[in-house]
Order: structure tokens, then C-alpha cells, then sequence
């Protein structure tokens, strides 16, 4: 098996009856509305990749794992003269992915449910594990070929499930998974500098730690690292890649994580550039049309943006009065189209501002509860989320070349929470297209009405929880899913950390996964010393006690009255002899 980097997340296979393409995103206008550009460049492997799924006389199979954008490239799948190779895709309950590689002339598609494999031409298999729960739709590949074995992971959240991934699928030669963030925070919030720092650093190293989780869990011999940190080109957002701390760090800082964190690892940490040939027993480094190295980045960046300026020269027009009202009436229907579709808008009591930047002093207010929408004139300074969009960057959403979630990940938006709590269901009617808002509500219900309990030791104690994350259903009985930092205990899919001593909530929101102590070895340990000790005091006054009447009988004094005294009171404890 011959696996070459693509970049990013993007991986060729090559065995001995079969080619693999797995997520090239390679076209030169990146991803969400060119917002997220290929880091390190990788453009020139669009050639390449034409030209194996054109010339190469194997089995052709095109992988792709979800509908993100730097994952699905739907400009780099358009130049592609032959579309008769096999498309693998994950079988979602949305399928807009699906239809369009239909509408492409992709004529050929597998669709596979959770576990489905596929047969490859000389022996082998490609094997798919999907996760679906509206606000996240994935899939990770286990290609199987040539006595080998290779897991691309890339950004799907089932960590609670490696550890019988493992255990039925057998040994893993080759591991990949995501190790940078892919979300809108903290990078999009209003934080004061200190405050977005910590937020950063905390969700920075508990991606790491996951992914040396997962490293741990099934032991593979090698870990390419992948799905890495974008570049940030565009004039309004290139600051993001020179920040000193954000949830896009780079190989060198993540690897130093791991080189500390597994140093007893047998695994082989291995950072690769676009283009680098990987088999278990050698990487070839093949000279690359981008070289590149950490200590050259702001360089590199810099460059690279004058490049493909061009890209953003339209960004900066300006929008009439008109226009701009017309965007506001729009984006005020599609709140609106997306509010009646939220089922459990009564839920949520934080109100909602949404704001042109364009356009000050109109600012719509959603009032989830009257599930109506009205306008305003200000933004209180408390009990409230708000959100902050220029005109042109919204509109790409009204008018469908954007999805909210795609309109999400550009980055190109303010937002600000009082007080600072997560609200699932604000996200969700934020990200969710308005078609899909009531089975996200169907899954948060279902989340709900699972009510199995496990129990989990800690140390000296033991909590009763509920045995399924309240945020996306991780399956905290399974071995890597969950694990205990301090008096929390952490979620191996999202990191959501939960305060054991105080019931199970949830540090960042409401959630509660319901922990009760049920045992304390410690506490038990105390109370059996506590009645050692107080019995050794009783046994001690008794003694004393005896030594005491036996001097007072010795000094000639009427025990009679005494005796008497006692068999009056029935004290068995000391009967007199007859």
C-alpha cells in the first residue's frame, strides 16, 4: 500500500488492484467562500490526481467523507473529464451531497450505512464508519489492502468507539485524525485578550489530548498527521494565523504535545507535506513546489497571500442603502422560515440579536418563546447572543451558494453570549438549514429519552451517570470515550467537561449527565477508623471504670448499694454473681 499526502485531509491510495481518492480539496479558491485556504499549498496535485483517476488501468474509487467544504470540493470534482470512477459517500439523512454528484454526472455512487464495506479488485476492502446527528455528519475510512491496514479518522467524532473498532478490525498499520479545531470559537467572540487565551489554549490541548487518546487506544505503527490547521488569506482574517495562541496550531506544536505526552510510544509520529509518498517502511520526501518550514510561516503566509489576492479584490465593494435593506428583509424571512421550524423554540429564553454591520440602528430580535421576530433599535449589555454579519458575507447564504454551516466556518461574523453559556439549541437554529431544524430537535429529544445509567470509578469513589453524552450521544461505557481530569469528566468526542461533585452540569452550559456518589472508599475507610478508634475509647473508659470500684470495694466502702443500684436498673453489663 502506497498512501500520498494530498494535503489537508486529502489522501491517494494506491494498492495492488485499486486507487483511492480520499477527500482532494485542491481547487485554488480553498473552501467556505475562500475563507479557509489549503495549508500548505497544495494546488499543483490537482494535475496529478486528474491524471492517475484518468490513465491508471486499477480499480478507481473517489472517498468522500462529509459535506464540509475542505473536504468535498465541488470546483475540484468539476474539472474531472471521466466521471466514471466509483464515488464511496456515508448514507446521511440529509443527502445534498449525494444529489449532487448525481447532478455532476457521478453516475456511479456507494452509499454506505454505518460499517458497510466495499470489495477491492485484487483483495482488500474499504470500510466506512459513519456518525450522523445533524449538527455533525462524518465519516471515517479503514481502507484494508495488501496485508495492511489504513485509518483515516479525519474530523469524525467516534472516539467512544475506537477501543471496539480495535478490537474487531485487528491491528492498525497507519492512523490519521484531525488535531486542529474547525469551529467559530472562541475565534469569532467578543473575549477580552486574556479570556480568548485561555479559552484557546484550554480547547487547543484538549484536542490534542484526544487524538493521543485515540493514538493509545489503537496502538497503530505509524500516526500521519492531518486535517491540520488552514491558512487564512483574505485581508479581513489573515491576522488569525499570527495570533500567539489559537485552536489552529501547527504539526511542530502538536507533535511536541505528543513527543512529551506518549514518550513511551512505540507509535511513529510523522508530519507530511503535499505531495510526500508514505509506505510502513520508508517516507519518500519528494521535492515539493512549496517547501516550507515553521520558522519560515509569516513569510510563507505572506507570500502566499500576495499570490492569491486577486481572490478577495471583490470583497471590498460597497452595497447601496437599498441593497442593503433588501438583505436585511431577506435575512429577516429566512430567520423566520428557520424559527417555525424549530419545534422546541419554547426551550430557549436568551434572545437573539442579528445585526448587519452595514446597516446600524436595525437589528432584528428573535424572540424564540413568541417565536416571532421584530425590530430593534439596540443591543442590551445583558441576557442576550448576539450575532454581527456584514451584508455581502450574509448573502451568500440567502441567495444558496453558502449553507449556514459553510457561512459559519468563513469566520467572517461577530458574535457575543451574556452570560458566557453554550445554548445548544441557539446553535443549532444558527448552523442548521431551516428543512433540517426539526429532526436536530427529534435527535436533542431522543438524547433525552435515553435513560441508562453506568457507573464510573474515581479514584476512591464511584458516580452513578447517565450513560450517554446530552450533547451528541457518546457512549461513555466504551472503553477511550470519557475520562477524568481533576472532578471533571471529559467527553472524548467534544471535550465538554462535566463537574462530577456538582451533580454532572456541565462547566459551559446546563447539561447535566446526572452524577450521584455511590461509593467513597476513602469516606468508608474514615468511618471504619472513626469506630476503631471510638471503640478503643470505650473499652478504655470500661476499663477505667472497673479499676475505679475495684479500689473503692478494696477501701472497705457499701458496694451492696451499688449492686443493688444495678440490678434495680437491669444492667446486664455487669451482673453480680450469686
Amino acid at each position: 500500500m502506497k498512501i500520498t499526502s494530498l494535503g489537508h485531509a486529502g489522501f491517494m491510495i494506491e494498492t495492488e488492484g485499486a486507487l483511492i481518492v480520499a477527500d482532494p480539496w485542491l481547487s485554488p479558491a480553498g473552501a467556505f467562500d475562500s475563507a479557509w485556504m489549503q495549508f500548505p499549498q497544495n494546488h499543483h496535485l490537482a494535475s496529478l490526481v486528474r491524471e492517475k483517476l484518468g490513465r491508471t488501468t486499477k480499480e478507481r474509487f473517489l472517498y468522500l467523507s462529509h459535506e464540509h467544504k475542505d473536504h468535498f470540493d465541488p470546483e475540484f470534482l468539476s474539472t474531472l473529464e471521466k466521471r466514471d470512477v466509483t464515488v464511496v459517500v456515508p448514507r446521511f439523512r440529509r443527502d445534498r451531497m449525494r444529489r449532487y454528484l448525481a447532478e455532476a454526472g457521478f453516475d456511479r455512487q456507494v452509499v454506505c450505512r454505518d460499517g458497510d464495506s466495499v470489495p477491492l479488485a485484487g483483495g482488500g476492502s474499504l470500510k466506512l464508519f459513519v456518525e450522523d446527528s445533524d449538527l455533525n455528519r462524518d465519516s471515517s475510512l479503514l481502507v484494508r489492502a495488501d496485508g495492511q491496514t489504513f485509518l483515516n479518522l479525519n474530523d469524525c467524532k467516534i472516539h467512544d468507539r475506537l477501543a471496539s473498532l480495535s478490537a474487531t478490525e485487528g491491528p492498525i498499520d497507519v492512523f490519521t485524525a484531525q488535531f486542529s479545531g474547525a469551529i467559530w470559537h472562541p475565534t469569532c467572540y467578543d473575549y477580552d485578550k486574556p479570556t480568548y487565551k485561555r479559552i484557546s489554549t484550554k480547547k487547543m490541548f484538549s484536542k490534542f489530548e484526544a487524538v493521543a487518546r485515540a493514538i493509545q487506544v489503537l496502538a497503530p505503527r505509524c500516526y500521519l498527521a492531518s486535517a491540520g490547521p488552514p491558512c487564512f488569506l483574505d485581508p479581513a482574517l489573515i491576522h488569525l494565523n499570527f495570533e500567539e495562541v489559537n485552536i489552529f496550531p501547527r504539526a511542530p506544536a502538536f507533535f511536541q504535545f505528543l513527543q512529551r505526552r506518549l514518550k513511551d510510544s512505540p507509535t511513529r509520529l510523522l508530519d507530511t507535506l503535499p505531495g510526500d509518498v508514505f509506505d510502513l517502511d520508508a517516507v519518500g520526501t519528494p521535492a515539493s513546489s512549496e517547501p516550507f518550514t515553521d520558522e519560515g510561516f509569516r513569510e510563507y503566509v505572506q507570500s502566499y497571500a500576495e499570490r492569491m489576492k486577486d481572490l478577495f479584490a471583490w470583497r471590498s465593494r460597497n452595497l447601496s442603502a437599498d441593497s442593503l435593506q433588501g438583505v436585511l428583509d431577506r435575512l429577516q424571512a429566512e430567520l423566520e422560515r428557520k424559527l417555525a421550524h424549530l419545534s422546541l423554540h419554547d426551550r430557549v429564553a436568551t434572545p437573539l440579536y442579528v445585526q448587519l454591520s452595514d446597516l446600524p440602528g436595525q437589528i432584528l430580535l428573535v424572540d424564540f418563546p413568541a417565536r416571532r421576530i421584530r425590530r430593534v433599535t439596540e443591543v442590551p449589555a445583558t441576557d442576550r447572543y448576539s450575532l454581527e454579519v456584514g451584508a455581502a458575507n450574509i448573502l451568500a447564504v440567502l441567495e444558496g451558494r453558502l449553507t449556514w454551516e459553510d457561512f459559519m466556518l468563513s469566520l467572517r461574523m461577530r458574535l457575543s453570549r451574556v452570560p458566557d453559556l453554550y445554548d445548544p439549541l441557539i446553535h443549532g437554529f444558527l448552523v442548521v438549514e431551516a428543512e433540517d431544524l426539526e429532526a436536530f430537535c427529534e435527535t436533542i429529544r431522543k438524547n433525552e429519552a435515553r435513560t441508562e445509567r453506568i457507573e464510573i470509578p474515581v479514584g476512591d469513589r464511584t458516580y452513578s451517570i447517565n450513560r450517554f453524552c446530552p450533547h451528541q450521544g457518546a457512549d461513555f461505557s466504551q472503553a477511550g470515550a470519557c475520562w477524568v481530569e481533576g472532578k471533571h469528566l471529559v467527553c472524548g468526542r467534544h471535550r465538554w467537561q462535566f463537574d462530577l461533585e456538582a451533580g454532572g452540569r456541565c462547566n459551559t452550559n446546563t447539561s447535566s449527565i446526572r452524577a450521584e456518589l455511590v461509593r467513597d472508599v476513602t469516606a468508608s475507610n474514615a468511618a471504619e477508623a472513626n469506630a476503631f478508634a471510638a471503640s478503643n475509647a470505650a473499652a478504655a473508659a470500661a476499663s477505667e471504670v472497673s479499676a475505679t470500684n475495684e479500689a473503692v470495694s478494696s477501701n472497705g466502702s457499701d458496694a451492696s448499694g451499688a449492686d443493688s443500684d444495678d440490678r434495680e436498673r437491669g444492667d446486664e453489663a455487669a451482673p453480680t454473681a450469686s
